[in-house]
């Protein structure tokens, strides 16, 4: 007799509740078992006679604008969303009708997923939200009249579940969010994406979307700048300069170990530069405490990378003075 698969590392029964918790979350109707087997449907016109608060703002909503095809048709009935209500017109019983409004990420998505297709929602099943038990009906409401998505509605809906994010916008150095010159849609799709930065395919790519100065690429690389921005950015707010995750020498120092000029025990006494003499001066044996006090951006300026070679030969461009 020919055997069930099972899921690797699994045994049967846990491979079954399994297969069967994943057959719950993606069937559309997963959750309509309070309909009863049999239940019809009633058309709008019986829905208004109890819920005519709705139907008044109904075609002032988005549903509305596009369910009217014509003055005797209609695209989008109540019961697309809410099932056959036969019974639960007969039965005056709020449990006998579907309402997504109440259901979990895994009863209410589905619904809603069945009519918007398009690609931005293609990752919404392992989406950030998702996974937080944040439904559709979190943010959108659909029986209430449309609303431009403007900067403080955004915000406010937003910062109503982000309130640490929002406190992060208010610190020293922070992206312009506050000032009105852009929003968390400008960075993030909050259908889901493969990144945290979903709205490009990388957080790179919505960083350059905006900075494409450091974009390169370049001849002479600094690699975590080309590996991700938040190795040494946060971008939500810091106080620290540039959005930087510490302020300088400390962020350098991460990676880099301190320079010898810097780090090893000073001169004590006068010292001459033959090539430079403006550079002639005198040297302590607590000099190196200056470079904790010294910003590496001083000298090394193209922190991102360049396509120039650096002053210091010995290092071709890997220095980054240019």
């Amino acid at each position: 007799m020919k055997k069930h698969p099972r899921l690797p590392g699994f045994g049967l029964g846990v491979t079954m509740l399994v297969l069967t918790g994943i057959i719950w979350m993606y069937s559309p109707m997963a959750w309509a078992g309070t309909i009863p087997e049999g239940a019809v449907m009633v058309g709008d016109e019986t829905c208004l006679d109890c819920h005519g608060d709705i139907g008044e703002n109904y075609e002032k909503t988005t549903h509305g604008a596009l369910s009217v095809l014509s003055s005797t048709q209609r695209v989008i009935l109540c019961e697309s969303c809410h099932g056959p209500g036969s019974a639960h017109v007969d039965a005056a019983d709020p449990e006998l009708i579907l309402n997504p409004a109440k259901g979990d990420q895994f009863e209410q998505s589905p619904t809603c997923l069945s009519c918007h297709k398009d690609g931005q929602f293609d990752n919404w099943t392992f989406s950030h939200h998702n996974s937080g038990d944040v439904n559709c009906s979190s943010c959108h409401k659909v029986h209430a009249e449309h609303r431009e998505w403007t900067q403080e509605y955004v915000l406010d809906l937003c910062y109503g579940c982000h309130a640490e994010v929002r406190a992060q916008t208010f610190l020293p150095s922070h992206h312009q969010v506050s000032e009105g010159r852009m929003n968390c849609l400008s960075c993030h799709d909050p259908h889901g994406g493969q990144t945290a930065f979903a709205m490009e395919d990388t957080g790179r790519e919505t960083c350059f979307s905006c900075h494409p100065d450091k974009e390169g690429p370049f001849v002479y690389e600094h690699a975590p700048a080309s590996e991700d921005c938040m190795v040494c950015h946060t971008p939500h707010g810091s106080v620290a300069d540039n959005l930087l995750l510490a302020n300088e020498p400390t962020l350098c120092l991460n990676c880099h170990a301190m320079h010898f000029h810097a780090t090893i025990e000073g001169w004590d006494g006068d010292f001459a530069v033959p090539l430079d003499p403006s550079r002639n001066g005198t040297s302590t044996p607590e000099g190196w405490k200056i470079g904790m006090l010294t910003k590496c951006t001083q000298c090394h300026t193209a922190i991102h990378g360049t396509d120039a070679p650096s002053q210091a030969i010995s290092t071709s461009g890997n220095a980054l003075t240019r």
